[in-house]
């Protein structure tokens, strides 16, 4: 017998596909999702869903009230692109030059959109089941924090959400399954910014410089030693130099040099251990060669924490809509998540949903300029976030608490 979750979702398939397309097509960077937005705001009103705007800026917050009392389930979407320039040839290239939905942003907003509209359009689906659903449609995750101002923002709150889900496609799973994790997920993601200032020269006479590209390579160098020799090899650790910026001629001693990169961890004690040996490392290299050095280290999105009780909920809808063989571990990742500033907030998780089809080409990687998404998945994802409500709203205790 059929699913009554993913029959309603397979009807609504075209339209997820034109959807996720016409997203696709019209890409929009962090706080800049205006059209985005805009088919976001307008479709919930058409569908009679109370609509909030300019959260965040440009975010959007849709609220279905089943009028019965109950919790409150928050599903979250990122909404954003990339500044990566589209190659993959498909009849829903980008239009924007040099703008991309490389992270599977497009599908995200497409499938919270048609939970929404499966929610709206069959209220039989919720008999039984008192609550509200809030559907949070979040600018900004790449990197632009939209999820921290979105919390600072009161999107949690009035009404307050009691548990947040979300999912992200992920191609190095299979379509038809979802990747689950539970505990530390994702991992945080700080920044540094270097600045090394020496004493210009001709490069015929070095003597007469400070010279910061040397400098600067001994500490590249050296950098890679801290999580060698300072991280526990059972813990997760990644300093990683990503730009160098240096000279103005073939033969002259520049007196700058600039780097920046990035520190990756899963533990709070190990970020911050590995924060202060970087600094550290820097200043006392710099020193050992004359070079003044300027070390600006920025704090970035937290590791996301997968709440026990939230990722049981993903678990067990994921298996009732494409079977518990289906439902896999998810390993661990050092990539960072905004969603994590929800997570910090209330009991949550975010699921992988597997997008890889080999035969359809869809291999490629997250932020690649060959990404795309198997389209099959998008009522599946939708499925998925239906299930999950009628199960929240109709029985919350072991998954809240």
């Amino acid at each position: 017998m059929a699913h009554p979750v993913r029959t309603a979702a397979e009807k609504i398939q075209p339209w997820l596909v034109e959807t996720r397309r016409r997203i696709h097509m019209n890409p929009e960077m962090a706080f800049e999702e205006v059209e985005t937005s805009g088919l976001v705001a307008e479709s919930l009103a058409e569908w009679g869903i109370a609509v909030k705007t300019g959260v965040a800026r440009t975010g959007v917050i849709g609220l279905l009230d089943t009028g019965r009392p109950g919790p409150t389930l928050g599903i979250r979407a990122d909404m954003d692109a990339l500044p990566i320039q589209e190659v993959r040839e498909t009849p829903y290239k980008s239009r924007r030059v040099g703008v991309m939905h490389a992270c599977g942003h497009d599908a995200h907003t497409t499938m919270l959109l048609g939970a929404a509209r499966v929610l709206a359009e069959n209220p039989a689906l919720l008999e039984g089941a008192g609550g509200r659903v809030k559907f949070l449609f979040q600018p900004g995750e790449e990197g632009r924090a939209g999820g921290r101002l979105m919390v600072e923002e009161g999107a949690l709150d009035d009404p307050r959400v009691d548990l947040v889900i979300a999912g992200h496609v992920y191609p190095a799973m299979a379509s038809g399954t979802i990747g689950t994790h539970t505990g530390p997920t994702m991992g945080s993601g700080d920044k540094f910014f270097v600045t090394l200032r020496g004493v210009s020269s001709h490069a015929a006479y070095p003597h007469n410089s400070r010279d910061p590209i040397l400098a600067a390579g001994h500490i590249i160098t050296a950098l890679q030693s801290i999580v060698a020799r300072n991280v526990n090899p059972f813990d997760s650790a990644v300093v990683s130099v990503t730009q160098m910026e240096a000279g103005v001629a073939i033969n002259i001693v520049p007196e700058e040099v600039r780097l920046s990169g990035t520190i990756r961890t899963i533990h709070p004690e190990v970020r911050e251990m590995v924060k202060t040996r970087v600094a550290d490392t820097i200043r006392g290299i710099a020193s050992a060669f004359g070079v003044e050095a300027e070390v600006d280290l920025q704090e970035g999105y937290p590791v996301l924490m997968n709440h026990g009780g939230a990722t049981a909920l993903i678990e067990k809808v994921g298996g009732e809509i494409l079977g518990e063989g289906n439902v896999l571990p998810a390993p661990l990742s050092l990539g960072s998540e905004d969603f994590a500033f929800m997570a910090k907030q209330r009991p949550a998780a975010m699921f992988r949903l597997g997008i890889r089809n080999e035969k359809a080409g869809i291999v490629y990687g997250l932020h690649s300029n060959y990404f795309d998404v198997d389209e099959d998945v998008l009522q599946l994802g939708v499925s998925i976030f239906v299930q999950a409500v009628r199960e929240f709203l109709a029985n919350p205790e072991p998954y809240a608490n």
